[in-house]
């Protein structure tokens, strides 16, 4: 499980501790009012279980802070939100995923983007784009059904990038301009589609070579959405942030993976040495 959904039950947990220790009530105490078990308490003190909603407002209760109730609510519902099963979503198949993010995204203003080994969906080809599909069709064990719907809701979603009134900065790896998807021709396009994009005056792209040495370099891609929401995409599941905490952490690596990028001329300078090598191959 992700650390920060981890990070996130224990702090809902320890603010209810922290709560339970102001009312001078020890834990075996609290159980016996709520009767419940000892360990209960124990386990959704300490992160390790979390508590739903109907026994957050009895906690409260019983710590003799019933007006604390709507807050750490809200927070259990933040925690529930974060972490959306892959599996719930392929109800539909990919096409599904793709028109949920169709309408998702009509609501950003601006996006912030890194990836480390993919080029992000909203600059894709349709062959790479396919290409990436499959391969999430392979990990996930599902049927290739649908391919072509969400292929052109994918394509739909690029639209934003010709919106007056949304702005973009994609800062990528110089590692995903030659992690192949598909064929030397695939990745030979999906790299003249970086150049063109890099020219509209909405959308900025930076490139950050093999050489750089930037102050902290993320090991895994994510999508800041304005200053609402963080969006990763893990093995098994995708994983929004809400909490303002985790937005200003991620805003701050992001700041730093963009101080090692190449922008402008230096950028397209890299993507024309990353296309020699994927169409010889």
């Amino acid at each position: 499980m992700s650390h920060s959904i981890e990070r996130a039950r224990r702090d809902l947990g320890r603010r209810l501790r922290e709560e339970r220790r102001s009312a001078e009530l020890t834990g075996a105490r609290l159980a016996e009012l709520l009767s419940w078990s000892q360990p209960k308490v124990s386990k959704i003190e300490t992160g390790r279980q979390a508590p739903n909603a109907a026994e957050i407002v009895a906690w409260t209760q019983a710590c003799g802070r019933p007006q604390l109730a709507e807050d750490l609510v809200a927070r259990l519902n933040d925690l529930e939100s974060m972490w959306v099963e892959w599996k719930d979503q392929l109800h539909n198949g990919l096409s599904g995923i793709q028109s949920r993010m169709v309408t998702e995204e009509e609501q950003v203003r601006v996006f912030r983007v890194f990836e480390p080994l993919i080029i992000p969906g909203l600059l894709q080809t349709p062959g790479y784009a396919r290409a990436v599909m499959e391969a999430a069709n392979r990990k996930n064990r599902t049927p290739s059904f649908g391919i072509e719907d969400a292929l052109h809701q994918r394509i739909r979603r690029q639209e934003l990038l010709y919106r007056r009134g949304k702005r973009f900065c994609f800062i990528l790896s110089e590692a995903a301009l030659h992690q192949r998807r598909g064929n030397s021709e695939t990745m030979a396009a999906q790299i003249d589609r970086l150049v063109t994009v890099s020219d509209l005056s909405n959308v900025s792209l930076g490139i950050i070579p093999f050489d750089s040495s930037p102050p902290y370099l993320p090991l895994h891609g994510f999508w800041i959405q304005d200053e609402s929401s963080v969006v990763i995409e893990t093995v098994s599941a995708e994983l929004t942030l809400t909490h303002r905490s985790e937005i200003e952490q991620y805003t701050h690596v992001f700041t730093m993976a963009s101080s090692g990028a190449r922008f402008h001329g230096q950028a397209r300078a890299l993507l024309r040495r990353a296309a020699p090598r994927t169409s010889s191959r």
